[in-house]
């Protein structure tokens, strides 16, 4: 198995370095050495992603190498080319290594495949990438959030960790923890939520750190809390003792206060139920809706009554 995965990794060191639009203004000096240098990038890390190390003093020149570069016009469009580039093409080779398996055997093989990414290219990475700082994301966030992507979002990792728990490797628990302490600078995805999802399989308890589906409830009564706004905007008339005046002779007046608090204690109450259990976590708007009308309702009939006696 492994001698036909270096086979594919040495077809892809041969692939010809694909030439970025910006190289291909400017002097011809500067061309010749710029693609010379980034094939020699290209060329270390498609071998770090084969398991090779690196030659003696090479790391020293492939820091030389991304320096000079920063310097140039190409300086901007380094991290790009880490990104979409060379991570790609590197984890697009792990990635098929692991579809080669299946069930068990899969989940077995990412776990090795996780120990030699996270203990061996990541450093490597790392280290020829030294250069590469100041940027919004670091080359460790970038290498990790880019395995997460690339290559864990594409295995059905649901499926495999309910049916073999009992067998998972401690390996699987510390990248899902890993790759969970890697955050997005605009916030939480959507693979950041599947691998939440992931984590609670195999990490108990687990506290959540992007939106939770007990968190159901709350946008529906913010909702609600929309529904009834343009009811907030203007004073509510109510009158007292309407078929008694003479034990009715106040007008009650509902401000924008009395209005909050009335939905205020309506949401507290909906709370308590749902957390004793009364409440299921996806109640509609409408059911809360309509339940809180027959609670105005039956307070308007129990008053009349208590009045008319």
């Amino acid at each position: 198995m492994m001698t036909s995965g270096h086979r594919r990794v040495h077809s892809l060191s041969s692939m010809p370095l694909p030439l970025l639009p910006q190289l291909q203004s400017g002097s011809s000096t500067l061309q010749d050495s710029s693609v010379s240098d980034m094939n020699s990038i290209y060329s270390a890390v498609i071998k770090v992603f084969q398991g090779e190390g690196l030659q003696m003093n090479e790391l020293y020149c492939l820091n030389e190498s991304i320096r000079w570069l920063l310097k140039t016009e190409m300086g901007s469009f380094i991290k790009e080319y880490f990104q979409n580039q060379l991570l790609n093409k590197g984890l697009r080779f792990i990635l098929e290594e692991v579809l080669l398996y299946e069930g068990e055997s899969q989940l077995f093989f990412l776990a090795d495949v996780w120990l030699r990414f996270f203990s061996e290219i990541l450093p490597t990475l790392q280290a020829i990438f030294y250069p590469l700082q100041g940027q919004e994301l670091t080359v460790r966030q970038m290498s990790l959030l880019a395995f997460r992507d690339l290559v864990l979002m594409r295995v059905p990792l649901e499926d495999l960790l309910p049916t073999n728990l009992s067998l998972l490797p401690t390996s699987i628990r510390q990248m899902l923890l890993v790759l969970q302490g890697v955050h997005e600078p605009r916030g939480p995805s959507v693979e950041y939520y599947r691998l939440e999802k992931m984590l609670e399989m195999v990490v108990s308890p687990y506290l959540w750190n992007s939106k939770h589906k007990s968190n159901a409830l709350h946008e529906h009564l913010h909702a609600l809390k929309c529904h009834f706004i343009y009811s907030l905007l203007s004073p509510l008339m109510e009158q007292d003792g309407e078929m008694y005046p003479d034990r009715g002779a106040s007008l009650r007046r509902h401000t924008v206060a009395n209005s909050l608090s009335a939905m205020s204690n309506m949401q507290l109450s909906v709370t308590d139920r749902r957390h004793c259990g009364l409440v299921e976590s996806y109640e509609t708007i409408d059911e809360i809706r309509e339940e809180h009308n027959r609670d105005i309702s039956l307070k308007a009939v129990t008053h009349f009554e208590s009045q008319s006696c």
